[in-house]
């Protein structure tokens, strides 16, 4: 058998999300990285992978261990996957000692212990065991609310993305050195676009080794967490700035956090409203049938007052997204817990949702010391 690309992707983000892989960032983008050169045909050696994965802009043609300790560490993970989690796995992902090409190896297939089954003997059985099974599934298995249903109710893997804040280590504003975040370098890449026009800097900062969010991003995992488990569901959660627009397009997708880190979500949700497109501060109405042309100023003076937005729309494939989105804290804090409570829930979809799948709603949240006290439906558009 011959895998297609389509397969060995779905191989290596299963890898990328494993628990052995989840608490290692280089070890995982490197891995993603590797795959897709291997796929492109690039030639892959030491002083490539610095340059197009480490973003090193002085390469030497001098031995760089750095490559060779990543990929090293790298191979280790597998080895570590492959021993625990992966065990089962009919196909592995190897990288050879020496070189940095991903292969694919399938592992020869067991003799399966269900050709040793007497069928005509074991058949009765396994029809009652199927109808107590269903039975007991009936009788136990909380009903999904309609709204969460094609995130809860799918084999579809879930991952919560949350918003946080690409950072600059240096010198503050109190003259030391610290952390430092500017609303306008949201990446590396903006950092040395930055570095670039600001060459005298160069030398006297550099992106940060760790990311900041705020007290939306522990309240909103809190809230989606709940509702998973009660309906015995897993939810993988990742960091917006660590997210490549292959992670969103793994399976259904929940984004809390603010507008301004220019995530990668404002282009999906725009893609797929016919009605609004979201801005860094303005949300725009347009072409509606029955709603005026309007523009939302979503920039708050006020951390105590601010306009929430929330979407869910359809993404690739049979995939979809959930969108919180708002300027501070409590925006996203309030409309997260009024979309996993069961009463909010039950009504926003019968007066809302008769005959629609999808909405954009805006919100009028209030709050003292980033904690929501009062949250107000302003408009809901359905599609």
């Amino acid at each position: 058998m011959v895998l297609s690309n389509i397969q060995k992707q779905k191989i290596v983000s299963k890898i990328r999300n494993s628990n052995t892989f989840k608490n290692a960032p280089t070890s995982n983008a490197l891995l993603q990285y590797l795959h897709e050169a291997t796929l492109k045909g690039t030639n892959l050696k030491e002083t490539v992978i610095d340059i197009e994965f480490f973003g090193n802009k002085e390469p030497t043609e001098k031995s760089n261990p750095r490559v060779r300790v990543n990929v090293y560490n790298l191979r280790k993970k597998l080895t570590a996957y492959y021993d625990s989690e992966g065990k089962h796995e009919t196909w592995q992902v190897l990288i050879d000692k020496g070189q940095y090409e991903i292969r694919f190896l399938k592992k020869p297939a067991a003799a399966s212990f269900f050709k040793r089954i007497s069928w005509a003997k074991a058949l009765p059985y396994l029809g009652l065991l199927v109808a107590i099974t269903a039975l007991i599934y009936t009788n136990t298995t909380p009903k999904t609310p309609r709204i969460w249903k094609s995130f809860i109710s799918t084999k579809a893997p879930t991952t919560l993305f949350i918003g946080d804040h690409f950072g600059i280590s240096g010198k503050t504003i109190t003259g030391n050195t610290g952390w430092t975040r500017d609303f306008k370098i949201n990446s590396v890449n903006d950092f040395y676009l930055f570095i670039d026009k600001n060459p005298e800097l160069k030398n006297i900062i550099k992106p940060a080794n760790y990311t900041y969010t705020t007290r939306m991003g522990a309240l909103a995992t809190q809230q989606f967490q709940r509702l998973y488990q009660y309906y015995n569901k897993n939810i993988l959660i990742k960091f917006s700035t660590l997210t490549s627009i292959s992670d969103i397009k793994e399976g259904n997708a929940i984004y809390a956090g603010p507008i301004k880190n220019k995530n990668k979500f404002t282009h999906f949700l725009n893609q797929a409203n016919p009605y609004i497109k979201l801005s860094e501060y303005s949300l725009h109405i347009s072409n509606h049938p029955t709603i005026k042309d309007t523009t939302l100023n979503l920039r708050s003076s006020m951390v105590d007052e601010e306009y929430a937005i929330v979407s869910k729309y359809p993404s690739i494939g049979d995939t979809e997204h959930f969108v919180f989105f708002s300027e501070h804290d409590i925006g996203v804090s309030a409309t997260a817990e009024y979309f996993t409570n069961k009463d909010s829930l039950m009504s926003f979809t019968n007066t809302y949702l008769k005959n629609k799948k999808y909405f954009t709603a805006i919100f009028k949240v209030k709050g003292q010391n980033r904690t929501n006290t009062d949250i107000k439906l302003e408009n809901v558009i359905g599609f």
